[in-house]
């Protein structure tokens, strides 16, 4: 079976993973959008999770190969198995994902209740994501039965898939190792990290569907030049050719622009923010209950329902169902907005004044001074003459280091009305604060 995608052409799927996107638990992420509200603003990204999904299992496939080719000491039949489990692990990693926004995983039993089998060791009581219910649909659910069954001639389980997600699950067996070699380093690595096949796809997607470039980078060269590090212990881990360390450095530089120009636009997160304030009006609305057969009905158009129903007595539901957002009246970031903030917010609090404060935090690496040795990525450093090494990610380029800080966005908005009324005060305590501080991304 093939899959027309406006991103990578035509991809193949064989019978066995035909049999998971069939399933109604992956057909679900049909009514899931992509980027929720970015709808309201970027009119063409309306696009969904069901392809996306799709596209990232295409290149995992696509960067198992490169990493992996030429390895004398795996057997072809051994390289066909996990490469299976490569795409059914990324094939399914959005599964459990919350409609419209991940505000909405507010909404979401605790881990406890929600019971994953072979994370009995989590804390029971904090509230359980999306990464959670992608386990619990994969593990304990009918989707299970449908992956046991498909995959079953093929002796690989989804517990083998769900292992790539999430490093605390437990397994009964070992699936990873070939030869004295563990791969289940490289498989996490190309699943979930600095270079995952994740980011890849939603990066050119997103930007494709936006209407923006930011997002684009070289993928073909990146993919083409993954290899991997076979340290001394038997781990197999991913790393990249020192050919494509510009690419990876653009890699990362879309995905940090595609985050402060599209992901953090500013009426994007105030819909975002209005949407939890609604959340936080209706505590009884929608639960989302821990049984699978009832969460397929958890998808974009039962909040927008929702939304519809309380339109007339909510102004939050009201405001979102009729595309008017909340008025930015300030706003400061490390360039050249600079208002203050804590002023302003302060004298709203003073008179009474309804509004939303909203703080966006964009990192170049949501990876770097994380302790998970799975998912660390190497440089394969070839000199000319010589030997070659490799180094760690992070000691090969110096962008980390460049963007080392975080940058911070903070938006304050009141609703239309109010906008007039405070203007001219916003502009008297803008002109009455001191010069900004220009060393401050923080």
């Amino acid at each position: 079976m093939q899959i027309r995608d406006p991103i990578h052409g035509a991809i193949a799927v064989d019978q066995h993973e035909v049999a998971v996107l069939e399933s109604p638990f992956f057909q679900r992420l049909r009514r899931v959008k992509q980027l929720g509200f970015a709808e309201l603003v970027f009119p063409g990204a309306s696009h969904h999770r069901f392809l996306h999904s799709i596209g990232v299992m295409h290149l995992a496939g696509v960067a198992f190969d490169a990493a992996v080719a030429d390895a004398p000491w795996l057997p072809a039949a051994d390289a066909v198995r996990l490469r299976r489990i490569l795409r059914l692990a990324t094939l399914c990693h959005d599964v459990g994902h919350a409609p419209l926004s991940h505000a909405s995983e507010i909404l979401f039993p605790t881990v406890g209740q929600l019971a994953v089998p072979g994370l009995e060791g989590e804390d029971p009581t904090r509230q359980a994501r999306h990464e959670h219910y992608t386990l619990k649909l994969m593990l304990d659910s009918p989707m299970a039965d449908v992956i046991r069954k498909a995959y079953a001639p093929l002796d690989i389980k989804p517990e083998h898939a769900a292992a790539l997600l999430h490093s605390g699950l437990r397994l009964d067996d070992e699936p990873f190792a070939v030869a004295g070699h563990d791969m289940r380093g490289i498989l996490a690595a190309l699943t979930s990290s600095e270079v995952d096949v994740d980011r890849m796809d939603y990066l050119l997607r997103d930007s494709y569907y936006t209407g923006v470039k930011y997002g684009t980078f070289d993928h073909s060269w990146l993919l083409d030049h993954l290899c991997r590090y076979e340290a001394d212990d038997g781990g197999v881990y991913l790393a990249i050719e020192d050919r494509a360390l510009y690419t990876f450095d653009d890699f990362l530089l879309s995905r940090y622009h595609m985050f402060l120009m599209v992901y953090f636009h500013y009426k994007v997160v105030c819909y975002d923010q209005m949407l939890r304030r609604f959340y936080a009006g209706q505590p009884d609305m929608i639960a989302v209950p821990p049984d699978p057969e009832a969460f397929l009905r958890y998808d974009d158009a039962a909040i927008h329902n929702a939304l519809d129903a309380h339109a007339d007595s909510d102004p939050w539901a009201r405001g979102i169902v009729t595309a008017q957002p909340l008025t930015l009246i300030a706003e400061r970031d490390p360039h050249s907005h600079r208002d203050p903030v804590e002023g302003i917010i302060e004298r709203l609090l003073g008179e009474g004044i309804d509004h939303l404060t909203v703080t966006s935090k964009g990192a170049l690496s949501k990876y770097r001074g994380r302790a998970d040795k799975e998912r660390t990525i190497y440089v394969r450093i070839q000199p000319r003459v010589g030997e070659g090494r490799f180094i760690p990610l992070g000691e090969a380029t110096n962008l980390f280091k460049r963007y080392a800080d975080t940058t911070v966005l903070e938006r304050v908005y009141v609703h239309g009305g109010d906008a007039d009324k405070v203007g001219a005060w916003v502009e008297e305590l803008r002109a009455a604060a001191p010069a900004p501080d220009d060393g401050a991304t923080r």
